[in-house]
């Protein structure tokens, strides 16, 4: 079973159609910007093929209208 987290699709750090590019991304992305906040690689089970970036801190707590359901396919 995969863990699913909630986001506001405009919080998202960058959107790839290709996940190892988005693994590379957010590697390179961590060493050069904040080292100590955590990453997460989603996609949105809606949209296949699809993943985003998003800062951990930034998920939300609950679902409100802004934010979107997500599967966690990396945490970095």
């Amino acid at each position: 079973m995969s863990e699913t987290i909630l986001f506001n699709p405009g919080d998202s750090i960058g959107n790839f159609h290709d996940y190892n590019e988005a693994v590379r991304k957010g590697h390179l992305y961590k060493q050069k910007q904040r080292q100590d906040d955590d990453l997460v690689i989603v996609n949105n089970p809606s949209k296949n093929e699809e993943y985003a970036i998003f800062y951990v801190k930034d998920r939300h707590p609950e679902k409100t209208e802004n934010s979107i359901e997500y599967d966690v396919s990396k945490k970095i």
